[in-house]
């Protein structure tokens, strides 16, 4: 910008110097004047060229002394943001290699699972300890509220669990995992797949709901006219309903309810109150009777008691009589013995 200014500062110069020597050429003519006006103007623009070039170095000078501090600046920013991406750079891979372990444990863990969930009797330990955790939440206690069979004597014959009912039923249970046939049919690669995969999780549900039905685990005598087959996912149970919503209505003909862990934890909480309230009724029985029991034995007591206040009071006039009436009887030949003592001991004296 000042380099701009003094250009023009130059070509006003100029033009004035133009003037001056016009007239000067109008007076004197000639030669002379074009000299002399050559001698100025070269004159005139050596001075100005060096004042702007002294004025230009000026300039750059300051300026480089900006751009130099600029560049300072933008040094030490680009320093400390090259230490912030290196800390990043450190942390992010330690994390990454924190995650690594991470996810390999899970693999391990995975695999494991998969090995446990690939026996039979493995899936059925699995689902009977599902069914007792839910017992534990439901507030029941094992030999108190309930029995079970251990997964590795397990009969055909005898129910998974066993829950104690009022006037001395019970109600009994069977636990299914089918996880095999759940996962065929996660694992489908198409629609079609999916439904064949699923039809046969249903055939599996259903005949295990006919197996259980006709193993004799209701006994009118001794349980209620139901069993319970637990369905140890929730999943598993609404896919197999969703996919034959008459299932239900066909188990509870055979006399069979179906239950996921929401659903077992709602009828034991159920089964726990009745039995609960009935043990207080029986106790509340017992109670009574002891009641009655004791108002008899506590007439028998207030008679006696009755009794032995008669026999007290009797004894206390007695007592009076002996202390007053008998002792004042007793109190007057003594007083008269004791006069005559006297009179007899004056009687000597005198004599």
């Amino acid at each position: 910008m000042e380099y701009f200014i003094g250009f023009a500062v130059g070509i006003i110069i100029g033009a004035g110097l133009a003037i001056l020597l016009g007239k000067l050429h109008a007076r004197t003519g000639g030669k002379q004047m074009e000299e002399a006006f050559a001698s100025l103007a070269i004159k005139a623009l050596d001075d100005n060229s060096k004042r702007l070039g002294e004025q230009a170095g000026k300039t750059l000078e300051a300026k480089k002394e900006l751009i130099d501090q600029a560049i300072v600046a933008v040094n030490e920013r680009l320093t400390r943001v090259n230490k912030y991406l290196q800390g990043v750079e450190a942390e992010r891979k330690k994390e990454f290699g924190s995650l690594g372990a991470s996810i390999a444990t899970l693999a391990q863990t995975t695999g494991e699972l998969h090995e446990v969930m690939a026996s039979t009797q493995r899936r059925g330990a699995w689902g009977e300890r599902m069914a007792e955790d839910i017992i534990r939440t439901a507030g029941m206690v094992e030999g108190v509220n309930y029995t079970k069979q251990s997964s590795d004597q397990a009969t055909s014959g005898r129910p998974d669990f066993t829950f104690k009912m009022p006037n001395n039923l019970a109600v009994n249970m069977d636990v299914k995992f089918p996880l095999q046939s759940y996962k065929a049919y996660l694992d489908a690669d198409n629609e079609e797949a999916g439904a064949a995969a699923l039809a046969a999780l249903t055939t599996a549900v259903r005949g295990h709901i006919r197996a259980v039905a006709g193993r004799g685990y209701i006994d009118p005598k001794i349980t209620t006219n139901y069993v319970i087959v637990f369905l140890a996912s929730e999943q598993i149970l609404s896919s197999v309903l969703g996919n034959q919503p008459d299932l239900i209505d066909e188990a509870l003909g055979k006399r069979v309810v179906l239950a996921g862990p929401m659903t077992l934890y709602a009828m034991l909480s159920v089964i726990r109150q009745a039995a609960e309230a009935a043990n207080l009724l029986t106790t509340a029985s017992e109670v009574i009777d002891l009641l009655g029991k004791f108002t008899v034995q506590w007439d028998k007591y207030n008679g006696e008691v009755d009794k032995l206040g008669k026999y007290i009071d009797q004894a206390s006039r007695q007592f009076e009589t002996v202390t007053t009436t008998r002792t004042r009887a007793l109190q007057r030949p003594l007083e008269k013995i004791e006069q005559l003592r006297q009179d007899t001991a004056e009687s000597d004296k005198t004599e």
